[in-house]
C-alpha cells in the first residue's frame, strides 16, 4: 500500500516549511505520488467588525482589496514552490490556494482530492491560544479521514 495523492500544506511565513517541502518531496518520488501543494488564506474578521463595530462600505472595501492582493501574491509564491519541488524531486505537484479556515479547507481539500495522507507542520499558535483554539495541526489530526504526517 502506498500513497498517491498527498495534500501538502505550508505556511508561506513559518520555518516549519522546508521540512515539510522536503519530508513531501521524498515520500511523493518515492511513492511515485502526486502532491497537491496548499496554501490556505486565513479570513480574519477584524476586530472591530468582530465586536459588532460597524466599518463604513469604503472600509470593508479596503479589506477585500487587501485580501485579493493576499491571495494573488500567494499564488505566485506558491507556483514557484510547485514549481521547484516538482523539479528538486521529480514529481508532480500542483499549486493550490484556498481561502477560509485552514484545517476546514485543508480537510475538504483532502476528501475532495481523495487524498491518502495529509502532511502538515506542527508550529502556530501557543499558550493560551493553543489552549483555547487548537492548532491547525492538531486539528487536521484528529477530524482527517486519511492519515496524517505532522512534521516538528
Amino acid at each position: 500500500m502506498g500513497f498517491k495523492r498527498i495534500v501538502t500544506c505550508v505556511d508561506l511565513s513559518h520555518d516549519i516549511t522546508n521540512r515539510v517541502l522536503t519530508i513531501s518531496g521524498e515520500l511523493a518520488q518515492l511513492m511515485k505520488a502526486k502532491i497537491l501543494l496548499t496554501y490556505v488564506v486565513e479570513r480574519e474578521v477584524p476586530l472591530l467588525i468582530s465586536e459588532g463595530i460597524v466599518l463604513p462600505k469604503v472600509e470593508l472595501e479596503k479589506f477585500e482589496g487587501m485580501y485579493r492582493l493576499l491571495e494573488d501574491k500567494s499564488r505566485e509564491k506558491m507556483e514557484g514552490l510547485a514549481r521547484e519541488l516538482a523539479e528538486e524531486w521529480q514529481v508532480e505537484v500542483e499549486p493550490v490556494v484556498l481561502v477560509g479556515e485552514p484545517f476546514d479547507m485543508i480537510l475538504e481539500k483532502a476528501e475532495e482530492e481523495g487524498a491518502d495522507l495529509i502532511v502538515v507542520g506542527s508550529h502556530g499558535k501557543k499558550g493560551i491560544e493553543r489552549l483555547l483554539l487548537g492548532s491547525v495541526s492538531e486539528k487536521v489530526a484528529r477530524k482527517a479521514k486519511c492519515s496524517v504526517l505532522v512534521v516538528r
